[in-house]
């Protein structure tokens, strides 16, 4: 029997995990390695809700300065990247093997100078089997004896 607790997928994505990157070419690790929370954290989530509350208040704020539309409120695509950008980057929470120092602002900056990294790191932190819950681990483990 399993208690709510053990099913918390955002709370498991909040343990970061460490993958090495991969270069391109050779499909071999480079050195560098990269400790990424999964995309379904809370930090995750909260940063998403506050970005799509932005974007409807300004567009709720767009509609009353102009409720016939005529100037319709547009978002740039580069928001769009931007944000993509950011909420991939937000998932980077250390590393190994690059001379500077961690921070947020140096991992929007990886993400946005090497879009491998960048594709890497989603990867792995929409990958839910790194980030077992305690149900995840049991029922992989009996998997073997259901019927099927």
């Amino acid at each position: 029997m399993y208690s709510i607790s053990d099913l918390d997928v955002a709370k498991a994505c909040e343990t970061p995990y460490e993958f090495e990157v991969k270069d391109d070419d050779t499909g071999k690790g480079t050195g560098i390695f990269l400790s990424v929370i999964g995309g379904h954290a809370q930090v995750i989530a909260d940063f998403i809700a506050k970005k799509l509350n932005e974007r409807r208040t300004a567009e709720a704020m767009a509609e009353k300065r102009d409720p016939r539309g005529k100037r319709p409120h547009v978002f740039q695509v580069e928001e769009d990247i931007e944000y993509n950008i950011e909420q991939i980057a937000l998932r980077v929470v250390g590393w190994r093997g690059i001379s500077d120092p961690y921070s947020h602002a140096a991992a929007v900056k990886l993400c946005t100078i090497n879009p491998s990294i960048k594709d890497q790191v989603l990867a792995v932190s929409e990958d839910l089997k790194k980030y077992p819950t305690r149900f995840s681990t049991s029922s992989a483990s009996s998997s073997g004896n259901q019927p099927g």
